[in-house]
């Protein structure tokens, strides 16, 4: 670790939403401790039980024992008791919850019964899993619905449109149900505060960034900030990676491109981190009064996750 790292490493704050943040955060691991503040706007109720996928991605990516080919759950982990509830007629077994996964959503639950807040909950799991360099945060203690509207179905939840849709209907608007009475936890402002870097990870921009940056006081704290604020794009040419971003982009009237990520963000952040094959974009983001790093932002490999991590320690 370089020694300006090292200086600046317990004052990373990184937005985040599941997958492609979680590559990102598993590169920045190797280059700094941060706190994360994380997407809720996908949190949901199956089968009595309160599912945080982004958070629990992130989670068990910085634990290590995260699925990384599927980008989601427990690597090696078996769906018995999701089988049993579908011989038994459960409804909602369309969502894949693995075994030790569900542990986790059953502790979870039982420990906000308990009068235990999201935030405290999330602590407990993380560092019942080995997480205690890195902290953590839902980037509110309140429940928050990202809920998508339909030309063809009308309005549902992000995990209904996404994972058993398959994000099939055509998407019109986009809303963060519950946003404007939600307020960021004491925890997420003192970070934000603190932070002398704030890093929008590679994170669907309307599902994963958007419902964080819609939490009452959380888009002024990112005003009054001192920090270095910069995104890493997850936009590469009129697509993303992953994920059903473009279509939702456009949905609230962006360009699916890094220009539309900027443009969504611009009154945030400082600078972003764009794919060197969109360098025509560079000269209309830069005219937005934000500065625009051109990188490799393809992270196949556990060295296109570092390498990018330093960029953006950098940009």
């Amino acid at each position: 670790m370089n020694a300006r790292v090292a200086e600046t490493s317990g004052r990373v704050v990184v937005l985040s939403g599941g997958t492609g943040s979680a590559k990102f955060l598993r590169g920045l691991q190797k280059v700094s401790s941060f706190t994360v503040v994380a997407n809720v706007g996908d949190n949901a109720w199956f089968h009595g039980l309160y599912v945080c996928p982004d958070i629990d991605t992130v989670t068990y990516t910085l634990a290590g024992i995260a699925d990384s080919q599927r980008g989601w759950g427990i690597k090696g982990d078996e769906f018995k008791a999701l089988g049993q509830l579908k011989l038994l007629g459960a409804k909602d077994t369309w969502f894949n919850i693995g075994d030790k996964d569900m542990a986790t959503h059953l502790l979870r639950t039982s420990l906000l019964r308990d009068g235990r807040s999201l935030t405290e909950a999330t602590s407990i799991i993380a560092r019942s899993l080995g997480v205690r360099r890195w902290t953590i945060l839902p980037s509110t203690d309140q429940h928050v619905e990202t809920r998508i509207m339909t030309a063809e179905m009308g309005e549902m939840h992000l995990q209904e449109f996404w994972v058993r849709e398959r994000g099939r209907p055509t998407p019109t608007g986009v809303r963060y149900m519950g946003s404007r009475r939600a307020r960021m936890t004491e925890e997420a402002a003192r970070s934000i505060a603190s932070a002398e870097r704030i890093v929008f990870a590679p994170a669907n921009p309307i599902t994963s960034i958007m419902p964080i940056l819609s939490i009452g006081g959380l888009r002024d704290a990112l005003h009054k900030a001192k920090a270095r604020k910069l995104a890493v794009s997850p936009m590469v040419g009129e697509g993303s990676f992953s994920g059903p971003a473009a279509g939702l982009m456009v949905a609230r009237g962006l360009k699916p491109t890094s220009e539309g990520v900027a443009r969504l963000y611009k009154d945030v952040v400082d600078a972003i981190i764009v794919d060197e094959s969109d360098r025509a974009q560079a000269d209309a983001i830069g005219k937005m009064g934000v500065s625009c790093r051109l990188t490799s932002t393809l992270m196949r490999t556990a060295g296109d996750e570092e390498r990018l991590a330093k960029v953006a320690m950098e940009a």
